[in-house]
């Protein structure tokens, strides 16, 4: 039910509503607040508002325990309907001009996961028994939690993502885009449209199959319903609130859905990724004017290396996944002994020691990479097509002894020799 306003106010808030497109929320969020202070000060003219009106507003909302966050987009709402208000000449100044806000000591409204926390999140039913509750979406439920945790996304940017979302970037990998492109979209600034890359944790865990088994142009976690706000993780926000408190016992509130982005920003930082890189993954708005020039997406490059140090100590996923554990290896590691039909093999070689105990190649494709004994031809780790897997094991199979030569001379220094390519 919409907020009730005075005559006068409703007045200045039509100006302000029909000077410019804006969403249905932000309109209604505006009209609540207006609605609270035309209260507060029981109607007075408009003409005859003062600063002092506003500080009392502001203090009412401090005495009430509201966060300072809060209160001051309230007060700033306030000053942009008076700017209005000065604008169509109902007011000679705008009252809420610097009002400054009262910082009382405050808890922390939300806080971060711990890694006994995330255990027992992704050791919960949803991960250990196939729960998959209505409420939660159906699938959204086990997806949702994982991509918060690996991408540090606001809960309505994922649960607004469509199939055509999730694109791979030529050999770089696959990353999700968040805009406000299409219709349904809604972002909270322009600085959250960006992409961020797939973390190789949700690849191993079947992230691509479940996107590849969806239909092109679809929402991705069609089981979501929108609430009556339009937001389409609305209801899924109740229903993992309820979920921590009673499955998986985590009774802090201030641990919610959001605290998975707060785990994220931390993990960026114990991981050293440089702020601006963890900014453009967020979607945070830079605080220094020089980050705000260029183009206007962040180039991917950077964003896949920075995703290959993200690493959640303590936490084992391996009992979800389904692939082999993915083995993103920085170029550096390898060392390049041969490269045919769109496939580079190497050997995995860092600080004067081989990366492995057996013989093995490491093979990159495209988006795709894998480890391969050379013993046998098992892949022991990683992802490949089928088409190119029979290539690199046809290859081994045929250089079988070479390969083991070549091993043995270059471990210790990394001086390996070059083979010829699969003809």
């Amino acid at each position: 039910m919409a907020a009730m306003l005075p005559c006068s106010y409703s007045k200045l808030f039509a100006f302000w509503a029909n000077s410019t497109m804006r969403r249905e929320t932000t309109v209604e969020d505006y009209r609540k607040v207006f609605a609270a202070f035309a209260e507060f000060v029981r109607g007075k003219k408009i003409a005859s508002i003062s600063r002092m009106d506003v500080l009392c507003f502001r203090d009412s909302l401090v005495a009430r325990g509201q966060h300072p966050t809060t209160v001051i987009r309230k007060i700033g709402i306030l000053k942009t309907l008076f700017r209005v208000a000065r604008d169509y000449e109902l007011l000679s100044a705008n009252p809420a001009e610097q009002i400054r806000t009262v910082h009382t000591a405050r808890q922390k409204a939300r806080v971060a996961f711990s890694p006994e926390d995330l255990a027992r999140i992704f050791n919960s039913p949803i991960y250990s028994d196939h729960y998959r509750s209505v409420a939660g979406g159906k699938d959204a439920c086990y997806w949702l939690p994982l991509l918060a945790l690996f991408t540090g996304a606001r809960l309505e940017e994922l649960a607004q993502l469509l199939v055509d979302d999730v694109r791979p970037a030529k050999d770089l990998g696959w990353y999700i885009n968040i805009s406000d492109e299409a219709a349904h979209s809604q972002l909270k600034n322009a600085a959250s449209r960006r992409r961020i890359p797939l973390h190789r944790t949700l690849i191993d865990c079947g992230f691509l199959d479940y996107t590849q088994s969806m239909r092109d142009g679809h929402f991705l976690f069609p089981a979501l319903k929108p609430n009556p706000r339009h937001k389409r993780g609305g209801y899924f926000s109740s229903f993992f609130s309820s979920y921590l408190r009673k499955r998986v016992r985590i009774t802090d509130t201030r641990k919610v859905f959001h605290s998975f982005r707060h785990t994220f920003k931390d993990i960026c930082r114990r991981a050293g990724i440089d702020e601006a890189v963890h900014d453009a993954m967020t979607g945070h708005t830079a605080p220094h004017a020089g980050r705000r020039y260029g183009n206007e997406h962040y180039p991917l490059e950077p964003l896949f290396i920075a995703i290959e140090q993200f690493d959640i100590q303590g936490l084992d996923l391996s009992h979800l996944h389904i692939h082999p554990s993915s083995v993103r290896l920085a170029k550096n590691d390898t060392r390049a002994i041969g490269a045919y039909y769109g496939i580079v093999v190497a050997f995995c070689w860092t600080r004067g020691n081989v990366q492995t105990a057996e013989p093995c190649v490491f093979a990159r494709c495209r988006d795709a990479e894998a480890v391969f004994s050379i013993h046998d031809n098992a892949v022991v780790a990683g992802a490949f097509p089928f088409s190119k897997q029979v290539l690199v094991q046809a290859w081994i199979e045929i250089h079988r002894e070479e390969l083991i030569a070549n091993w043995e001379n270059g471990k210790t220094d990394g001086d390996f020799f070059r083979i010829d390519p699969l003809r």
